[in-house]
């Protein structure tokens, strides 16, 4: 019998155990109730969720109309089709399987920022939550604007983008407060109409687009252009990294884990690529149509996406206000997992009923969208690039935790998940985080500030900021974690 067996038949660390609260709504609408306490074999007897969720569940969350947007940038920057495509694919093929590896922690009965604890320790992990949460309210707010920037096309500019972001919220923070179980009952088919969307606003918005090269650029300049256009659709694929593990808690212990992985990395990479693919073909329209391009500068990705499907008349604002909506299960990662990462705060968060950490995650992300609406391009490129530096730090401190220190699954007691006596504190995780930030300082390029590295890369710059986040963090934390364990212990 190993580790992994024995843990679960040890009681609780009882020190630390925190009683959950049981709040008015128990019983009722099947609403889930737990937060981050782990899920038992004996409770995931009950309401199992299938490995195939795993799948649908990100189908639904990808094929967004803020995925659209990312697949833009590209040619915001001056890139043609063909690179932005190569870029799309060749990222995706590789950045999808880290949140497809991350996902298989939920196996555990462990939610990922709670999972964090054994690299990061107990109150090293604080750094994790701080940042998971502001990830999740930023993702929340930024896809709202995206969807919001479709309703204010399709309503020609009469209902506002502000409604359209508490419309967008609202509806997410409904099917979040029911919790697990209605999620992935939802995602099994939600995926369906913004796929058909997408496939019309192809085909017949097919006579405007182009995949010559009207920019031109060349050399660092282009370089810069790629790299940055790397940074960006890199970090949109590591975001789920922070919570795929959160909506696999009730698959059945003995699911093999290759099916969640497979499950998860084909959920993410399919409709990812297709949108931000289409993404990209669309923004090539402003470069031979006047009416795209005025388009495009009024109302952003809703702009070309309305100009895609006019020549279908009527249905085609029908198919907009579809793909307005795509926004809810591309945003209930964020308001969902937001409340799992809040209960992490300490034994106090813990007693917080889920739903209410769910709807301050709601107001958060409703207050934030609506000021960030006004930004919104260049909050989207900064946001991306900021989550993208620390989720590489969180997943890179993970990745050596789990095969320099743990030696793979065996090397952890599950059931201390809660106990400060028995994880680490933490300074190791600490010591490279701030050097991790320091790699990101140096190489970042965004709209209000551009490393000193990054500079030197062609006129615009090139965000590189992931490659030495990533060099200085996972260079710095075997040295910091080897000393942590010879003198704590733990």
């Amino acid at each position: 019998m190993n580790k992994y067996d024995e843990s679960i038949q040890k009681p609780q660390y009882e020190t630390d155990t925190v009683k959950p609260h049981r709040p008015f709504f128990h019983g009722r609408l099947s609403i889930e109730e737990g937060g981050i306490e782990r899920v038992t074999d004996e409770e995931r007897q009950q309401n199992t969720t299938k490995f195939w969720h795993a799948a649908t569940f990100w189908f639904s969350a990808n094929m967004a109309v803020a995925t659209l947007n990312i697949g833009s940038l590209g040619g915001s920057l001056g890139l043609p089709f063909w690179d932005c495509f190569i870029v799309i694919l060749i990222v995706n093929i590789t950045s999808n399987l880290l949140p497809a590896w991350t996902s298989v922690f939920g196996l555990t009965g462990l939610r990922m920022t709670t999972f964090s604890r054994y690299s990061f320790g107990y109150w090293g992990n604080m750094l994790v939550v701080i940042f998971s949460m502001i990830a999740t309210t930023g993702w929340n707010a930024i896809n709202s604007i995206s969807g919001a920037a479709v309703l204010h096309a399709v309503s020609d500019g009469r209902f506002p983008i502000w409604a359209g972001v508490i419309v967008i919220c609202m509806a997410v923070w409904v099917i979040c407060v029911l919790g697990i179980n209605w999620i992935h009952r939802l995602d099994t088919f939600i995926w369906i109409p913004p796929l058909i969307v997408w496939c019309v606003a192809a085909g017949t918005g097919a006579s405007q687009l182009t995949g010559e090269d009207h920019v031109r650029l060349h050399g660092s300049d282009k370089a810069g252009a790629i790299v940055t256009f790397m940074a960006l659709i890199f970090s949109f694929s590591i975001s789920w990294v922070n919570c795929a593990a959160d909506y696999n808690v009730r698959m059945p212990k003995d699911t093999p884990r290759w099916k969640i992985f497979g499950a998860t990395y084909v959920g993410i990479f399919f409709p990812t690529v297709l949108v931000q693919t289409l993404g990209s073909a669309l923004y090539t329209g402003t470069m031979t149509n006047a009416a795209w391009k005025e388009a495009y500068t009024s109302s952003s990705i809703g702009g070309l996406l309305k100009m895609a499907l006019e020549p279908v008349g009527g249905f085609g604002k029908f198919l907009m206000v579809l793909a307005a909506l795509s926004s809810i299960p591309n945003n209930i990662p964020n308001n969902y997992s937001f409340a799992l990462h809040a209960q992490n705060l300490g034994p106090w968060a813990m007693r917080v009923p889920r739903v209410v950490m769910v709807t301050f995650g709601f107001i958060a992300a409703i207050i934030i969208g609506c000021c960030a609406a006004r930004y919104f391009s260049d909050t989207l490129q900064t946001l991306l690039s900021v989550i993208g530096y620390w989720t590489v730090i969180h997943i890179t401190l993970v990745m050596e935790e789990h095969f320099i220190f743990r030696r793979g699954w065996n090397g952890y007691d599950f059931d201390a998940w809660n106990s400060t006596a028995n994880l680490p504190f933490g300074w190791a995780a600490i010591g490279a985080f701030g050097f991790g930030f320091l790699g990101a300082a140096l190489g970042m390029k965004t709209a209000w500030y551009s490393g000193p590295i990054a500079s030197v890369i062609g006129k615009q710059g090139a965000n590189i900021g992931h490659e030495l986040t990533f060099a200085f963090s996972g260079t710095i934390f075997p040295l910091f974690r080897w000393v942590e364990k010879h003198y704590g212990g733990r």
